[in-house]
């Protein structure tokens, strides 16, 4: 099964947020004891992204004209979601979506949402411990899988498919996994 491309960004951030020591020190829930990379702002997940792959031209909101844009309309994104903060920054394969979250609940919540509405490229996302990181591009989360981050996923087709031998645990919200799987 081949991952959606905002996927793959979100892993990649999420494993370089526990490379960069931005945080952490204590395991997260649905982390399977693991302590998971965290990042207070913008700049500190662009920090451990960047020590993993590509990550420049930071912006905060994406200008009407952009291709971003449309790239990212249907990531859950606002508070009512759980972010608090988003950023934006370009890759060598694609645009990477960095959020940083308030309520990991509220986030899972808003990618089971998208999984009900057919929205299965925003299912799931590569997390931290208080962030996310969504990828377009497979080469972007294939840099991201030493990073420590771990794949949410409220995608009943992606959960079905993690192989044996890899953590997954109950997310925060039922039908969601967390998992350290990325194919």
């Amino acid at each position: 099964m081949r991952l959606p491309r905002t996927f793959t960004a979100g892993a990649a951030v999420v494993a370089l947020a526990s490379l960069t020591g931005c945080g952490g020190g204590e395991a997260d829930a649905g982390s399977g004891g693991k302590s998971l990379p965290k990042a207070k702002d913008v700049a500190s997940m662009e920090r451990f992204v960047s020590q993993y792959a590509t990550c420049r031209d930071v912006e905060t909101e994406l200008p009407q004209y952009s291709p971003m844009r449309k790239e990212f309309e249907d990531l859950p994104k606002d508070a009512g979601a759980g972010v608090k903060e988003q950023a934006y920054c370009k890759s060598e394969g694609g645009p990477i979506a960095m959020l940083t979250l308030a309520d990991m609940k509220k986030f899972q919540q808003a990618l089971k949402a998208n999984e009900a509405a057919g929205k299965d490229r925003f299912a799931v996302a590569l997390v931290g411990a208080d962030f996310a990181v969504v990828p377009t591009a497979g080469d972007t989360t294939n840099a991201l899988k030493s990073s420590g981050l771990l794949v949410a996923s409220c995608s009943a087709t992606y959960n079905s498919k993690i192989p044996s031998g890899y953590t997954k645990r109950d997310g925060a919200v039922e039908g969601c996994v967390t998992t350290d799987y990325i194919p």
